[in-house]
């Protein structure tokens, strides 16, 4: 890949590629090196993830933002507007 003619905002998405491509060929040689093991962490996520109610964790947490989204914007905005007050009071 010739990152020579990117520009460095684009660099910030690479970053992400990279870290994927990296952790997928270290899992794929963990799995070569040691398949017993690979096999029963797998097992142990599976098991994890069914017995854990994922979803309904996931909706509460959706929830929670929602919740939360109202009197954080509010209080952003009056933050703002105290910051835009304070440089009209300024000589």
């Amino acid at each position: 890949m010739d990152e020579s003619n990117e520009t460095p905002r684009s660099a910030g998405c690479c970053d992400w590629k990279k870290t994927v491509e990296d952790l997928s060929v270290s899992t794929e040689k963990f799995v070569r090196e040691d398949p017993a093991k690979a096999v029963g962490l797998a097992l142990f996520g599976g098991v994890l993830l069914t017995v854990l109610p994922v979803g309904r964790l996931l909706g509460a947490l959706v929830r929670l933002v929602l919740v939360l989204v109202r009197p954080l914007l509010l209080v952003l905005g009056a933050v703002k507007l105290y910051e835009e007050y304070q440089k009209t009071q300024k000589p």
